[in-house]
């Protein structure tokens, strides 16, 4: 297990700038949330971490702050960027730095380091927070897409719940393995569902040409992911806010972080139902059961012959795609049941900064 011992005090820092964050990060009171950041960070890139701000900003003013020579902290985010760390925006006036939040962000791009080692501490952060503050505070990280073709052709349907949309409007694409998946894996809980799903999509071109994470896609072979994940039964789900997307996470509630702690710790805030509910028409129902195991809800049960959907519903769809009878289908929810996504991820941070009381000026 890695040690922190000596340096004990700059992951310490570091914890707490994390959470700081609006997603947040949960201190764990044996430090297991320590030696996760240990795994990630030498203590030295704690020490820089800590100290930097969510809004990405110039080298020269960092090098100020932090009073560290500008060629020396270049190099430094050169590594920390290849690490997962952080990320780094191009402007006309130059790149610009800032420190991710652990979760969506940092916890996700250690997927090409990944080893069972950090697998483990990951497995006993999860157990051990209870998705604490990440999907316990509001507004919720994630939000549901329902499966298009299961919806009702006489129904709008809004652009920010399809999926197809999402990847047509975007100029380039990737794909990654699912870190949760392989995280599984690793701990000798291995999953049937297809790893490689993880979707991105940039407004700009060439985003993943040159990319260790992410292997550039067509939108053709981003398309055909989709299809390929609602097939095998996988749920989409997205960042809970109208305008921004880039990802589409394609989830099973056996290893999603997300969708497991709603499962196993019943937190309702983990995400956002979709906008849609699961309608069976009893006519034409048969009681076939197949709805039911595809389901990952427990959402379904046949009584009296027909099958029945409880408010455990989130409104995916994939059910839907294996009926033989057509008899299940998405409708919309009533007004009140649907919530409104926050408009863009900086307006969710500010929503979720005050909910949580953090003083988001510290890190901007």
């Amino acid at each position: 297990m890695t040690s922190i011992s000596k340096n004990f005090s700059s992951y310490e820092k570091l914890a707490k700038t994390l959470n700081r964050i609006p997603n947040g990060f949960a201190p764990i009171a044996d430090g297991t949330h320590l030696r996760l950041l240990a795994w990630i960070f030498t203590p030295e890139e704690a020490e820089i971490a800590s100290n930097m701000k969510l809004i990405a900003e110039r080298l020269k003013r960092m090098s100020r702050r932090m009073k560290i020579p500008i060629e020396i902290l270049e190099e430094k985010m050169k590594v920390m960027k290849s690490k997962g760390q952080i990320y780094i925006r191009s402007s006309r006036r130059g790149k610009k730095y800032g420190l991710l939040p652990f979760a969506v962000g940092i916890y996700e791009n250690q997927i090409h380091r990944i080893n069972p080692e950090f697998a483990s501490l990951m497995e006993e952060y999860f157990v051990k927070s209870r998705g604490d503050i990440l999907f316990t505070e509001s507004p919720p990280i994630q939000k549901i897409i329902p499966v298009k073709s299961v919806i009702k052709t006489e129904l709008v349907i809004h652009s920010r719940n399809e999926a197809e949309k999402l990847i047509m409007g975007a100029k380039s694409w990737g794909v990654r393995d699912c870190i949760c998946r392989i995280q599984q894996e690793l701990i000798g809980n291995p999953c049937s569902y297809p790893k490689s799903v993880c979707l991105l999509f940039s407004s700009k071109e060439n985003s993943y040409e040159e990319s260790h994470r992410t292997k550039a896609i067509s939108q053709e072979e981003a398309l055909q992911v989709l299809k390929t994940a609602e097939e095998a039964g996988l749920i989409h789900s997205t960042m809970n806010v109208r305008e921004g997307h880039d990802y589409i996470c394609n989830c099973c509630t056996c290893c999603c972080g997300i969708l497991s702690t709603l499962i196993k710790y019943d937190q309702p805030n983990a995400f956002v139902k979709s906008d849609y509910v699961l309608q069976i028409e009893d006519e034409l129902c048969t009681g076939c059961g197949l709805c039911i195991d595809r389901c990952q809800f427990n959402a379904l049960e046949i009584i009296d012959g027909i099958s029945t959907v409880s408010e455990r519903c989130v409104g995916c769809g994939v059910c839907a795609m294996v009926c033989p009878e057509e008899a299940l289908s998405l409708v919309p929810r009533k007004s009140s049941e649907i919530s409104k996504p926050p408009k863009n991820i900086g307006v969710w941070m500010l929503l979720r900064a005050i909910k949580r009381r953090v003083n988001l000026l510290k890190l901007i």
